[in-house]
């Protein structure tokens, strides 16, 4: 049986509406909506973006020192963020909907060349 791509989006479509109804998947967007909402760790990441930014300039200065500082109080306060029990959630529910997309992509690789193989 032959589909047109069109076909094939259509089905790929529908796939990732299914698999938005997964609960580890729902879990994962409720943890994420859950870490946009919280103030401190929101806080954390604006810190971490202005210091990256006086990191890359101190870089272009040619201002070692200052800018290893400036990394390691970055390193600080990812630390800060690390140890926030929704972040850890989060990333522990990152790994889970990783592996899940992954296995996916991976069956569908399979099957693909699968495929080919047995038409040749």
């Amino acid at each position: 049986m032959n589909y047109s791509t069109e076909d094939i989006l259509k089905q790929a479509e529908a796939l990732a509406d299914d698999m938005s109804n997964l609960d580890e998947i729902e879990h994962f967007h409720q943890l994420e909506a859950k870490l946009n909402e919280n103030k401190k760790v929101q806080t954390y990441i604006n810190q971490i973006k202005m210091k990256q930014k006086q990191a890359v300039n101190l870089q272009a200065y040619g201002k070692r020192e200052a800018q290893q500082q400036m990394e390691k109080e970055i390193d600080e306060i990812q630390e800060k963020i690390d140890s926030i029990p929704v972040v850890q959630e989060f990333k522990e529910s990152q790994v889970v909907t990783n592996h899940i997309l992954q296995s996916i992509s991976q069956n569908i690789q399979q099957t693909v060349f699968q495929d080919e193989e047995t038409d040749k």
